[in-house]
């Protein structure tokens, strides 16, 4: 019985795209590197921070200026996630239903930890319980231990929650973790590519969840 639902925070909960890439374009632009388009940067998503600095500054960069440009950008980030973030569409009225019917809410993000606690703070409202994002003590997905650590702190076995993404690292992340999986296709993959990786379940709409776990 479903008792639970994790989700991704970027690409399914929310469309973080402008506010990554003006972000990202910024700090780019002070280190007199090429701008990224929407479309880069859309697809250079769902590893975490570093690994997108890594495939958005020039090939043959040395790791010292990976790392400046990777601080530069969480500085700026950390300050400007919000400018232009915002729920996908009935996203807001699937988190309300969801809670209305008792359902236990998680994020597991790769973004980092300062980030996903804000933006879980100022859209959520206080409708997710638990919010993990990217931390020094923690490997970043596809490695299972948020999954894992989400489970603990939502008190639920893994044949008890749902996992909700958008990219194929979500659905590894799921698979590490022997969670079912939920593909949404309005994020940052086409329903293609998540295809290819074989989800438990495929979305065109958040409010098609509800028939899933009823």
């Amino acid at each position: 019985m479903i008792k639970g639902i994790i989700f991704d925070l970027d690409g399914t909960l929310l469309n973080t795209v402008d506010d990554i890439k003006n972000s990202l374009n910024f700090v780019l632009k002070q280190n007199n590197f090429p701008n990224r388009t929407y479309e880069e940067v859309k697809k250079s998503l769902g590893y975490g921070s570093l690994s997108l600095v890594k495939d958005s500054v020039p090939l043959n960069t040395d790791e010292e200026t990976i790392n400046k440009v990777y601080n530069e950008y969480v500085d700026y980030y950390t300050k400007n996630n919000n400018n232009l973030t915002k729920p996908y569409d009935d996203i807001m009225t699937l988190l309300k239903l969801l809670k209305a019917n008792k359902y236990i809410l998680a994020i597991t993000s790769n973004k980092m930890q300062e980030a996903v606690t804000e933006l879980n703070k100022d859209t959520f409202l206080g409708l997710i319980d638990v919010a993990i994002g990217e931390r020094k003590t923690l490997k970043l997905k596809p490695d299972p231990e948020m999954l894992i650590l989400a489970l603990k702190e939502l008190g639920l076995s893994n044949n008890e929650v749902l996992y909700v993404g958008d990219t194929e690292v979500d659905l590894l992340t799921a698979s590490n973790a022997n969670i079912k999986s939920v593909a949404v296709t309005w994020g940052f993959r086409t329903k293609k590519e998540l295809l290819t990786h074989s989800p438990n379940y495929l979305i065109d709409n958040p409010l098609d969840l509800l028939e899933i776990i009823k």
